[in-house]
């Protein structure tokens, strides 16, 4: 899948599961935290999210507070992640 298919599906999500309606378009170099003002808890759902949404898998233990640092970031991961039908299968 090609990356601004990714951006696309991130936007997705904050804007209708996490109803973030300030956001008008996604950057790459925007903060989660800082700019889009993403806390804590809104972190925990855009994983739950991630998951449900693009049916892959977060490996607790390979998350890091840098992957959360900007939406490039989060793409990035994301596009490390493998699919659930792939990690069932192991």
């Amino acid at each position: 899948m090609m990356r601004r298919e990714r951006m696309k599906q991130v936007y997705e999500i904050m804007t209708k599961k996490l109803e973030l309606s300030h956001i008008g378009a996604l950057d790459e170099s925007m903060r989660l935290q800082e700019d889009l003002h993403i806390d804590s808890i809104m972190l925990l759902q855009l994983i739950v999210y991630i998951e449900e949404d693009l049916q892959v898998v977060v490996p607790a233990n390979e998350l890091d507070s840098r992957i959360f640092q900007t939406v490039g970031t989060l793409v990035t991961f994301i596009e490390q992640l493998q699919p659930v039908t792939t990690a069932n299968t192991r």
